[in-house]
């Protein structure tokens, strides 16, 4: 890996020039800090990389001063169809290749196959952010080429290889490679070209030679020359070499890989690459460390009879997760792992064959169970927190039966007969919920945990009362808000304890950063149920781990501990601390160091970092759970606001918002997104004979127009007045300046005189077609019968909608052939009106407003007469002054009581514009017929105004160009009365196909929310809504694999969709559109309150401050309020889908706010002291968690 900075920096891996990892647990594509993640097949991929790398710009050799913590989130985009590997194969190289080979056997013509090498290119582009050990985030956004392959190494395959990867200003992209292979052609060249204009070309002949750019010859000093042909012309260019570092392969080493990034020059146009130059291994014995393969800590599978209703820890079996749950398996693992400096405090697992079977026995239990279940998926009405307490009542209260309790206490008396202690031990009885503290959720402190427990009755009582927590309401809410199963699984972990003299929490990386060279204990006297449960400020111990992994002290800070918890013969007890004890660390140096070298080892064997419990007594460490850290590569904001875009454009492209701003003024939901943006392009693409051009082009979820694509594609040589005025019927005003023309003839290259030509006869022909395709919309919106209350199973509507896209497509197709053609019937009359001029002048604009300002039989105008028409009825009964003071939300019911007629003309308006709203062609957006309280208020403001009176007069074609006062001539007045109905009858069709799709759109929209209660119901969904924050693909994902972190991704994208409402865009953007910077829109008096605390997750919000120093005063919290409390504790967690941001007094990294707020992705600081007392419940206040402040914008009155 290697990361060039536009400052000169250059970063890469610290093991340099070692480039060997050995990949992490179950992570097909994650290692060494690096995770490459497939979202959409030959479409999206994510990398992220959260760990070291060394900044060699500083120092060729490792040290802390340049090695520091890097964090890269980026997301790949392709941007054309894949080019498959040797099969796309150039057929101009692959003759040049077979005709220098000797004749050899018939077979000759196939000696390619012998390459043990495939895969597929594509262009495309990658845009994130790069986030530096200070915090500094650095936005990139890079266009390139994804190369792919599987099969052979390459040192296997080739002997020598150069590469030269091209970028250039204007857009262009392009890709050589000349090899010399082992098995196949001596000597093998291909390579690839994208135009300026997006169009992949073959390249037919290369110019590069592997003499030029031997390893030992290649000086970065000198300058490069090569060429290749595409499309019969020749590209020359100049190569100036920059940095360049060297990589080692194998083990032992076989191949070098030298990369060296260049400046390039292409036909005189500027531009960046990489050169690649692969050769044999021919140094020193290579020094780099050597890797052995690793056993790593995993699930394994055992044969595990039904009746194993008991396991102890150091049984194999109890190694499989799905028969002990998460912390059993914790366990079984650690208690595996020999000649380690601790100890698992020894105990067993009840399995989940014994809940199993309890519920089995004892129907009423599955009773209880299932109407939980049915209450979460909509199936049952009920108040599921009634109904979740009743079930644990019911479960705790009931008898585990004989054959599971008899197995239990032998299990006991067995771990008493290996305690040398006369007196009875104590035991820790812990809920293990299977798929709890997994690599995806934490699921902390969900399910209950019992300390200090002793005697056989009190161990099956505590286990009853374990397996009842999994149906508490809290524990419920959180699997529900997580896709998880409801009627989830639990085994119990029966522990002896530990009285320890002090215990806490370990991460072997900062929970909050995921820094690995900083591992992270908190601690406190005696049971460390004081620090995992927040109710003490604990010791915070920083342990530097160094690139070589030498471990030394970075920080020791003395809590405010207060209090411990010790096991006392009565259970366990709280215990005030004396002040030595509260102003001492309650750990050794040496143990502490301890504790982190075990970290070290135990991340190394499990190959992921860990959260580990951790007990010390007489000096002995004791673990008692080890579970994965869940937030080293969550989701950042920027990542899932820019996911689903179209790509990066070059630096030369034009988007602009105008036009589709006004269709789609806001953003658009994730399931739009991957049904309209891919049938808007498809469309066109087939309209223009091109299949890799974007035209909308999407960007932060909202919908842009690539200006170029679409209505510059054939230009002229200089800047026509035809040119203005397709920019004013686009976007009513001037764009194309003589710069921006320049640009586009460099882009697309020389006018073809013949294409606008073509051009133009294909408009003529769509405007004769237009009354055919008005016809067809009409038609499928008449014989489309998707009806999803015809639907009880999730999987069959699905499928159902998928099967009647071709629908959606058609209708899509038609709405935007009769726009075109409505856009050209008003760029060839306003063309006309300017014949004669030399440019545009004011009377233009109001002529074209007079052209096709009289269409009294649009859509659009008959909505207006339906309004009106209820207006009148409300007004004729005399109740219009009592209508203004209904409440929206029942004056339908009003109208139907005081106006009858008014009710029936409201509901006949609702049938036929119903399926009409702002942003109507999103699937989101709730029509009037969904929100009829929005249409009232509506006609709340139309019914207020003074009535006007319809003084408009139809005007007949000769009397519009009488009006006019620009055509200067008596045949362009004869052409324009000739093509004033034309124009008019090509908006009236727009506006009809518009309705038509809309009408289509509304009917999916109707499937999609059927679809989503459905997956409510089937326990795909815990809500209805989230169905829109899914793409089509993902969803077919979710019904098909259950995967529940699509689940988590679309929460977070529902939380940022409103935000993303308020970033704003230039109207026109050359290059990529970057957000209008407005500093969240506050100005802040420095007098004003601010209180700092520790950021524990990152972000910036201002919303409304709720301050509540008492649980049941909840109630009081709003959507998106700021929460300002003390502290928190699991029954907090059904509010935090609530929140938008978490303040607290008390806790630290690891205090249930801290893991929950990481988990939700909300700003979140802890340790603010005194914030309850500072604030005020409807404060307007600034909460940068980044920073750790939290400061006063609006006092609330």
């Amino acid at each position: 890996m290697q990361l060039t900075t536009s400052d000169g920096q250059l970063y890469v891996s610290p093991a340099y020039p070692n480039t060997t990892l050995i990949p992490n647990l179950n992570q097909m594509w994650t290692a060494g800090g690096l995770k490459i993640e497939c979202l959409k097949f030959q479409k999206r991929w994510r990398i992220v990389y959260n760990g070291m790398l060394r900044n060699l710009t500083q120092s060729g050799k490792c040290s802390d001063h340049n090695v520091e913590h890097i964090r890269l989130n980026f997301i790949f985009i392709a941007s054309s169809q894949p080019s498959r590997w040797p099969e796309d194969w150039s057929t101009a190289l692959h003759a040049e290749a077979l005709a220098c080979e000797p004749w050899k056997n018939p077979e000759w013509i196939n000696k390619i196959k012998l390459l043990k090498y495939t895969g597929f290119d594509q262009w495309g582009s990658m845009l994130g952010q790069v986030i530096y050990k200070n915090g500094h985030v650095s936005t990139m956004y890079l266009r390139g080429l994804h190369q792919h392959r599987w099969g052979k190494h390459e040192s296997h395959e080739f002997y020598e290889s150069v590469t030269l990867f091209g970028v250039m200003l204007y857009g262009a992209m392009f890709h050589l490679n000349m090899s010399n292979t082992k098995h196949s052609f001596p000597q093998i060249q291909f390579g690839q070209y994208r135009s300026n204009n997006e169009r992949t070309c073959e390249i037919s002949k290369i110019g590069l030679k592997l003499s030029d750019f031997k390893q030992e010859k290649f000086n970065n000093n000198l300058r490069y020359n090569t060429w290749f042909i595409a499309d019969n012309k020749e590209y020359n260019i100049l190569v100036k070499p920059n940095n360049s570092i060297v990589l080692h392969y194998g083990q032992p080493c076989d191949l070098l890989n030298k990369i060296i990034t260049v400046k390039l020059e292409m036909n005189g146009k500027s531009g960046i690459g990489l050169i690649q130059l692969w050769s044999p291994y021919t140094l020193p014995v290579c020094k780099t460390k050597t890797h052995t393969e690793l056993s790593l800590l995993k699930q394994i599978n055992t044969n595990v009879q039904q009746d194993d209703y008991i396991i102890y820890f150091n049984d194999g079996k109890c190694q499989n997760e799905n028969i002990v749950g998460g912390k059993g398996f914790s366990l079984g693992v650690l208690t595996s792992v020999r000649n380690a400096d601790f100890i698992v405090p020894k105990g067993f697992c009840v399995t989940v064959f014994a809940f199993e079977l309890q519920l089995q026995t004892h129907k009423e239990l599955q009773k209880v169970i299932d109407n939980v279940e049915n209450i979460c998926a909509g199936r049952k009405d009920g108040d599921l927190q009634k109904y979740c307490n009743e079930a644990m009542r019911i479960i705790k209260s009931t008898p585990i039966i004989e054959k599971v309790k008899y197995i239990i206490i032998k299990a006991i008396e067995n771990l008493e007969l290996e305690d040398d202690n006369d007196k009875p031990s104590r035991y820790a009885i812990r809920s293990s919920a299977v798929g709890e503290d997994s690599e995806e959720t934490s699921a902390a402190g969900q399910n209950s945990t019992y300390l200090g427990i002793q005697g056989k009755t009190n161990v099956i009582k505590s286990i009853a009362m374990c397996w009842a927590s999994l149906f508490s309401y809290q524990s419920v809410n959180y699997r529900k808000q997580h896709g998880m199963t409801i009627k989830a699984s639990m085994g119990v972990c029966v522990q002896k304890m530990v009285n320890a003299d002090a215990a806490g929490v370990m991460f072997t990386r900062h929970p909050t950063t995921g820094d690995p060279s900083n591992i992270l204990i908190t601690a406190n006297y005696g049971l460390g149920e004081s620090v995992v449960s927040a109710v003490v400020e604990p010791d915070t111990i920083i342990i530097h781990k160094r690139w070589n992994n030498k471990l030394t002290i970075r920080s020791l800070v003395t809590g405010n501990k207060r209090q411990k918890i010790l096991v006392s013969d009565n259970g366990v007890v709280t215990v005030d601390l004396d002040n030595e004890e509260n102003e001492t660390i309650c750990l050794s140096e040496e143990i502490a160091l301890r504790l982190a070298n075990i970290g070290v080892n135990l991340e190394t064997l499990f190959g992921s970092a860990r959260d580990i419990e951790w007990a010390v007594m007489n000096e002995t460490i004791y673990l008692l759970q080890a579970r994965p850290i869940t937030t080293l590569y969550t989701w950042s904001d920027f990542e899932l606001t820019h996911e689903l875009d179209s790509g990066v454009p070059s630096d030369i492209d034009m988007l602009t918002f105008a036009n589709v701003g006004e269709i789609f003024p806001y953003p658009l939901s994730p399931l739009s997104i991957s049904v309209i943006a891919e049938t808007f392009n498809t469309s066109v693409s087939t309209e223009f004979h091109t299949q890799d051009n974007i035209f909308f082009h999407i960007v932060g979820m909202k919908c842009t127009l690539n200006y170029y694509n679409l209505f510059l594609r054939q230009h002229s040589k200089e800047i026509t007045l035809s040119n203005k005025v397709t920019d004013l019927a686009i976007s009513g005003s001037i764009i194309l300046t003589p710069e921006i023309h320049k640009v586009i003839c460099e882009r697309n290259g020389e006018p073809v005189p013949l294409a606008k030509i073509l051009v133009f006869y294909k408009l003529i022909k769509n405007a004769i077609m237009n009354s055919t395709v008005e016809k067809n919309a009409k038609k499928i919106r008449q014989n489309l019968t998707l009806n999803g209350e015809d639907f009880h199973s999730a999987h069959n509507l699905y499928n159902e909608i998928n099967q009647r896209y071709e629908e959606y497509r058609n209708v899509a197709e038609c709405h935007m052939h009769t726009t075109r053609v409505s856009i050209f019937y008003q760029i060839f009359a306003l063309g006309l009106l300017t014949n004669g001029y030399s440019d545009i002048v004011p009377e233009h604009f109001s002529d074209i407003s007079i052209l096709l300002g009289s269409c009294n039989d649009i859509v659009s105008a008959d909505m207006l007469k339906g309004l009106d028409k209820i207006i009148s009825c409300i007004k004729k009964c005399g109740k219009d002054e009592e209508f203004k003071k209904v409440d929206c939300d029942k004056a339908i019911n009003w109208l139907t009581a005081n106006c009858p007629q008014a009710a029936k003309e409201l509901n006949k308006f609702l049938e036929k514009h119903g399926f009409r709203c702002i942003q109507e062609l999103d699937f989101i957006s709730e029509p009037w017929s969904l929100r009829p309280e929005n249409l009232i208020k509506t006609l709340q403001t139309m019914i207020t105004a003074p009535e006007a009176k319809n003084s408009s007069k139809t005007f007949d074609a000769e009397q519009i160009v009488g009006l006019l006062k620009t055509p200067k001539t008596a045949i362009t007045k004869w052409i324009l009365k000739k093509l004033v109905p034309f124009c008019r009858k090509a908006v009236v069709r727009r506006e009809m196909t518009k309705a038509i799709f809309a009408y289509i759109t509304h009917t999916f929209r109707l499937a999609y929310r059927r679809l989503g209660k459905l997956m409510v119901l089937e326990s795909y969904l815990p809500s209805e809504d989230l169905i829109f924050f899914l793409t089509n693909e993902e969803i077919a994902m979710l019904l098909n694999h259950h995967d529940r972190t699509l689940i988590q991704k679309a929460f977070r994208r529902k939380k940022i969709f409103p935000l993303l409402k308020n970033i704003e865009y230039p109207e026109v953007n050359i290059g990529m559109p970057i957000p209008v910077k407005n500093d969240l829109n506050v100005i802040i008096d420095n007098k004003s309150a601010k209180i700092q605390g520790t950021p524990v997750c990152g972000g910036s919000i201002v919303n409304r401050a709720c301050v509540i120093t008492d649980l049941s005063d909840a109630e009081k919290l709003q959507p998106g309020d700021i929460l300002i409390t003390h502290s928190t504790d699991i029954a907090w967690s059904p509010y935090f889908p609530l929140l938008s941001g978490i303040v607290t007094e008390l806790g630290g990294l690891i205090s249930h706010g801290a893991v929950i707020a990481r988990e939700y992705g909300l700003p979140c600081i802890v340790s603010a002291k005194k914030a309850t007392q500072v604030f005020q419940t409807g404060d307007t206040v600034l909460l940068s968690a980044d920073m750790g402040v939290l400061q006063l914008v609006k006092k609330h009155d």
